[in-house]
């Protein structure tokens, strides 16, 4: 599913930090006013799409703020808007963290691909090279994050888009997390890391590194 952060007819865009209505995926694509092609059908047929709260419930109205002004400097910086691909690869059913972190990315301006669930690692790379994104984002629960995320990383490098950063999220030792960084993976994320506004500054300054830009001050966005 693709949608963009302004403009589509019905959409909302923010989240309770605590709770969230599950909506089928073609609830949620008629919601937002988006069309999906057979072939994200196939691969979200099981996925669910977390529609959002009011926008007094997405927590702190600074850091939703700042984290806006980051992703708006930085796609100005860069000359467009900065696209997301969040994926789910592997067996791991658990789809609610994944689409907590597709709808506060909406909502703080990313365009965001997200095909759903029990998704292969050539699924996520062919998507992330097909619509250009500027980062991949992988939510991995299952524990295969050691036997899964490399492949990604393996398969953007034979597609010539070794470029696109990845940053990891999941329940994830630390032993592995500095594995995984070691093997690429820009940054990675577990349960202590739930400030989902404080998660999209980060991302952006994983984007503007890996595009060579400087990182924002504080309040300079």
């Amino acid at each position: 599913v693709s949608f963009g952060a302004q403009g589509e007819p019905a959409a909302t865009a923010s989240l309770d930090e605590d709770a969230a209505a599950m909506l089928a995926l073609s609830e949620a694509s008629a919601l937002l006013g988006i069309a999906l092609r057979p072939e994200q059908l196939r691969a979200a047929h099981r996925a669910r799409f977390v529609q959002s709260q009011p926008t007094s419930l997405i927590g702190s109205a600074e850091r939703r703020a700042a984290a806006r002004a980051a992703v708006a400097r930085t796609g100005e910086d860069l000359g467009e808007k900065l696209r997301i691909l969040v994926g789910k690869p592997g067996l791991d059913g658990h789809s609610n963290g994944a689409e907590q972190v597709a709808v506060r990315a909406r909502d703080a301006g990313f365009e965001v691909v997200y095909q759903g669930i029990r998704l292969t690692p050539e699924q996520i790379v062919a998507a992330a090279v097909a619509e250009d994104v500027h980062v991949v984002g992988i939510s991995i629960l299952s524990g295969s994050h050691m036997e899964l995320v490399p492949q990604i990383l393996t398969g953007l490098g034979q597609a010539g888009a070794d470029d696109i950063p990845v940053v990891v999220g999941g329940i994830i030792p630390e032993s592995d997390a500095a594995a995984l960084r070691a093997a690429g993976v820009a940054m990675v994320f577990t349960p202590k890391d739930f400030g989902l506004n404080e998660i999209m500054g980060q991302i952006v300054g994983v984007i503007r590194s890996s595009r060579g830009l400087a990182p924002l001050e504080a309040g300079a966005a």
